[in-house]
């Protein structure tokens, strides 16, 4: 059995993915195969709504090319579960998102749990989100963004731990967090020291989504199209294009970088 891992960050190296997936191996098990790729049309990372919208043709054709090839799941390896259910749609094996993933992960271990993200101006649209993924409102009781102080996620792994913790540490003491979902795929792998920090559980979107893809994979789970039916028949195409924004719009609007 195989699962394809659609990573919609352009760029990324042969090496930092397969540094990925070997993480991530123990989540599906010895029976099933992960393979990673990224994408290679669209010079986008998912930073912001628009680039969700920007990345979908590209991860959509992915998701498509997958199930041609014979792979019994699609994970989209990015908590804004980008072109979720337009993949859902254009494919029959299951296109499980980071995001939800992580969601109904967290409704397995506790009551109301806090969401930790990298940019607070992306709460907003996160709160929404949890809805869009299924889950009640009041299930999602804190939202706060961790400040790592301008170093990278990976640039210091005990700084970053640090930062994860203070700010999780006010969810559960402050906001009465029972669980902490980590909302950014790139904190892969820091889920395990900080629940030892923070005595709740912390659900790792990445493990969560590979694991659930796994699960529906064993159970021989496949998209339903009486939920996602499949689009009139048809070709689509679009042409490449480009969309600039000036770093002094965004800055003029307090825009920062927020990995997902």
């Amino acid at each position: 059995m195989r699962i394809m891992i659609i990573n919609p960050d352009y760029g990324m190296t042969r090496e930092e993915m397969d540094e990925r997936v070997s993480v991530l191996r123990h989540c599906a098990g010895e029976d099933i195969r992960l393979t990673m790729d990224c994408l290679h049309e669209n010079h986008v990372t998912i930073d912001s709504a628009l680039d969700v919208i920007l990345a979908g043709p590209e991860i959509i054709s992915m998701a498509q090319r997958a199930e041609r090839e014979g792979y019994d799941a699609v994970v989209l390896y990015c908590f804004s579960d980008p072109a979720v259910d337009a993949c859902r749609e254009a494919v029959r094996i299951p296109v499980i998102g980071g995001g939800q993933a992580a969601y109904l992960t967290a409704l397995t271990v506790s009551r109301q749990f806090g969401l930790l993200v990298t940019d607070p101006g992306r709460i907003p649209e996160k709160r929404l989100f949890a809805g869009q993924a299924g889950i009640q409102p009041e299930r999602v009781i804190s939202f706060r963004a961790v400040d790592l102080e301008g170093r990278g996620i990976h640039e210091d792994r005990e700084h970053t731990l640090n930062c994860l913790e203070r700010t999780g540490r006010r969810m559960v003491d402050e906001d009465g967090a029972q669980a902490v979902i980590l909302g950014c795929l790139s904190f892969l792998g820091f889920a395990g020291d900080l629940e030892e920090r923070l005595g709740v559980p912390v659900i790792d979107g990445a493990m969560a989504c590979v694991a659930l893809a796994a699960a529906a994979v064993r159970q021989g789970l496949h998209t339903g199209k009486r939920a996602y039916p499949y689009p009139p028949a048809g070709e689509r195409s679009w042409s490449a294009g480009k969309i600039s924004v000036a770093e002094n719009e965004a800055a003029a609007w307090g825009g920062e970088k927020a990995d997902d």
